[in-house]
This record gives structure tokens, C-alpha cells and sequence, in this order.
């Protein structure tokens, strides 16, 4: 339900900016940013053994394409990976290392620009993001008695709001903050079977700060 949702919510904002923009020909801009990914997290409580997962922050990259479909109306499509510790914290398994995340959202926002006096090109955005994630299992885990981490996929609505600031022609510098509202499940797996999934209500805050090329 929440995919379904997010997908058509992000349907119909790309529809609308397209609507309201002016008849002109597009243009596109290609960038690159470094990210710093707040995403800590602590689940519930792993069946009967009393602990719990915990994620941490981590950084990133991310490369995005906007298409500028007028000076005011344009459309980012983003693609980020960011690198995150999970930890067991409480119970059984209290102070293992659990293994490593990274965190993949693809995101596309609708944003609409600031018009203001010289280089500085301020923006607000809303959307929707797809946050697919990849774990890896530390040996501290698998000696503890964890067999596998499966870790879901997970839709949600994005907002952003950022300044690029006009280098030359071409070349303009940027600073972007984001929030991704999604979460993801997670299931643990041991010899007797799968604990109840769990959810990392990650919703993430990115802190964002690159360089772009327009053409």
C-alpha cells in the first residue's frame, strides 16, 4: 500500500510541474554530491532474546539529473549509496557487531526554484524515494548464532530544499538537505528459525554538498 501510494503521489507532482512549466526547451544538469546520511535507528526487541538492532549514520555519494523545464519548474532524479554500521545492542547478543548496511535510494522530486538577485539559486522539492537496501553479515554475528540478515525495501515521500550558487556559465556549486520518510524491515534468521521482522524506522535526514554542470 505505502509503494502504491508513493509511486502514484510521485506521478502526479511529475504531471503537474510539467503542466505549469513554460514551453521552452529543456535544460539538464548533471551533478555529484558527498552525503552525510542520518540515519540511526534502533528496532524493537528480536523475538525473546532481548536485543535489538541498531543502525548508525554513515556517509555517501549520490549522483543527480534535473531536467529544468522552465527558470522556475524543474525535476531531480538522484541516485545515492551511503554506508552505515549495524549493530545488537541489549539481551543476548548485547555489544556484537552485527555486519554493515548501505543504503541505496533512488528518488525523484519535483522542485520548484527561487527566483533572486545574482549567482545564488535557491530551491524547494517534494517527492517520492525507493531506499533499497544491502546487508552483510559480520563474523561476530554468525558466531553469536545469526544465519542471515534479510533486510526489505522500502517506498516513501521525500522533501529537500537547497541553494545552488552560479560558478561560471556551466558549473555551479550546491548545498542540499533532504528528508526521505521511509522505513525498512528486517528479518533475523537463526538455527531455530526467523525472529518476528522488525522494523528501522530510518527516515533519514541527508545533509548534501557537490558540484553540478549544466548544459
Amino acid at each position: 500500500m505505502k509503494r502504491s501510494a508513493a509511486l502514484s503521489f510521485l506521478f502526479a507532482i511529475i504531471i503537474g510541474a510539467t503542466g505549469v512549466a513554460d514551453a521552452q526547451t529543456p535544460e539538464w544538469r548533471l551533478g555529484g554530491r558527498a552525503l552525510w546520511v542520518s540515519a540511526g535507528a534502533t528496532s524493537d526487541e528480536l523475538g525473546t532474546t532481548g536485543s535489538s538492532l541498531d543502525l548508525d549514520s554513515g556517509p555517501g555519494l549520490e549522483f543527480d539529473a534535473t531536467v529544468m523545464f522552465s527558470d522556475l519548474i524543474g525535476i531531480q532524479f538522484s541516485l545515492g549509496a551511503s554506508y552505515h554500521r549495524l549493530n545488537l545492542v541489549g539481551g543476548d547478543w548485547n555489544g556484537i557487531d552485527a555486519g554493515r548496511i548501505w543504503l541505496a535510494p533512488l528518488t525523484a522530486i519535483a522542485q520548484y526554484h527561487v527566483q533572486v538577485y545574482g549567482p545564488w539559486d535557491p530551491y524547494i522539492g517534494v517527492g517520492a524515494t525507493w531506499i533499497q537496501p544491502f546487508s552483510s553479515l559480520s563474523s561476530d554475528a554468525e558466531n553469536a548464532g545469526v544465519e542471515d540478515l534479510d533486510v526489505k525495501g522500502a517506498a516513501g515521500v521525500a522533501a529537500q530544499a537547497g541553494v545552488n550558487y552560479q560558478m561560471n556559465n556551466r558549473w555551479y556549486a550546491n548545498l542540499d538537505i533532504s528528508h526521505l520518510g521511509a522505513s525498512i524491515e528486517a528479518t533475523v534468521t537463526t538455527e531455530e528459525g526467523d525472529l518476528p521482522t522488525v522494523e528501522l524506522d530510518i527516515k533519514p535526514w541527508v545533509i548534501a554538498v557537490g558540484f553540478g554542470y549544466k548544459f
